[in-house]
């Protein structure tokens, strides 16, 4: 006799209650059994144990699946999960558990190979062996940072909004917010440029006053004014500090007034970089070894032309890129300013204390509406091993 579909859904009706039985059996079962052997293994009566379900679930492939939270005696949980898919008995298996994120791929370009290989030849072309020599030296790795393109490795964000804890966007008293410039991932740095020994967790959220905050651009950040430090900060964003009290769950509106800067998601490249021809012992170098004037422009030149120059970039360590006079004689400025020391261009205090300062970041004019006066960059830079949050502001334009 042939079966209609009437039939044909009560017979897997009737299939799906038996399997749903033979699983609430069997919870049922693994229940006792665990509330039998607790009983008989705790060492003193009364003990907190205990087994619960929250039933039997009926997935959309027709299978059935229910999960036994487990409380032993001495406090240890443990999840039993017992699965019965059309047709099959029911079974207990492994819980659930997410599928482990895909690795981060490393630097989704290493250029250093080829760097060096470049600044050699052109370091010999120019200078004697010796001075070539203590040039290749001075070269200290960097991340440069470009726009990602789909399915390459992010590290960074341009613009857009830092996820902040509550009440803590940066403000400068008396001028108003400052703009979010960019967030790094520490995780991605220490693990491609550990050269920079910057802490390994968490991130670093870089802010700086740029005048779009009802200023229409008028208040100047610099470093010949001690007052005006205020305009930019760094945080360092702890995840282990990132409880529901302390952070919000979402990216941190900006302040009423404030127009964020759209969003950019930068990949890396692990590139080399020298220091500027203008500090005072780059020229010394070049005094002791007697190389020509017309020599150290020709290879400054050569440098320049370089895809991996440095101007008009956002990097990460390195040597930072002037596009006026080096920015350490800036931020030494600032800091003798601060510190109540003279300070005088070219004077040897001067001149001795440039070396202990190091970039931490580099930002240049980018499409994502940013443009520092005229075409302009952002640095911030670290003395010796000072913090992060720490750093020294300043900035060029060309």
């Amino acid at each position: 006799m042939r079966r209609g579909p009437r039939q044909a859904r009560e017979d897997r009706y009737d299939e799906l209650m038996a399997r749903h039985e033979a699983v609430l059996a069997l919870v049922r079962r693994r229940q006792g059994e665990h509330m039998e052997s607790s009983a008989r293994s705790q060492p003193l009566p009364g003990g907190r144990y205990g087994a619960t379900t929250a039933g039997v679930r009926l997935a959309p492939d027709g299978s059935l699946d229910a999960e036994l939270e487990l409380r032993h005696p001495d406090g240890r949980g443990e999840t039993v999960r017992f699965v019965a898919a059309p047709g099959e008995d029911p079974a207990e298996v492994p819980p659930w558990r997410p599928a482990p994120p895909e690795p981060a791929p490393q630097s989704s370009v290493d250029q250093t190979p080829e760097c060096e290989a470049e600044i050699r030849r052109l370091a010999m072309t120019h200078l004697p062996v010796d001075a070539a020599a203590e040039f290749l030296g001075w070269l200290r790795p960097a991340l440069r940072l470009r726009q990602a393109q789909e399915g390459e490795v992010v590290i960074a964000q341009l613009g857009g909004l830092p996820t902040l804890p509550l009440n803590s966007w940066p403000v400068w008293e008396g001028h108003g917010p400052l703009s979010h410039v960019l967030t790094l991932d520490l995780v991605a740095v220490d693990r491609l440029l550990p050269e920079l020994a910057l802490p390994d967790v968490g991130t670093l959220a870089f802010f700086y006053y740029d005048g779009r905050y009802l200023d229409d651009i008028t208040t100047t950040v610099g470093t010949w004014d001690p007052g005006t430090r205020h305009g930019a900060r760094v945080l360092h964003l702890r995840p282990d500090l990132s409880t529901r009290e302390r952070v919000t769950d979402l990216l941190t509106p900006a302040p009423p007034g404030l127009d964020a800067y759209p969003a950019v998601g930068l990949t890396p490249a692990r590139i080399l970089t020298w220091p500027s021809f203008e500090l005072a012992w780059v020229g010394e170098a070049w005094q002791r070894h007697g190389v020509p004037e017309a020599a150290v422009s020709a290879l400054g030149d050569a440098l320049s032309s370089l895809p991996w120059s440095g101007y008009d970039e956002h990097l990460v360590g390195g040597h930072p890129t002037p596009q006026q006079s080096p920015v350490e004689y800036e931020v030494e400025q600032l800091r003798c300013l601060l510190a109540g020391v003279p300070f005088e261009w070219g004077s040897t205090e001067v001149s001795a204390a440039l070396p202990r300062w190091r970039s931490l970041l580099q930002v240049g004019s980018d499409n994502a509406d940013m443009m520092w006066g005229d075409v302009g960059q952002l640095h911030w830079l670290l003395r010796d091993d000072a913090p992060p949050e720490e750093a020294s502001f300043t900035w060029q334009c060309g």
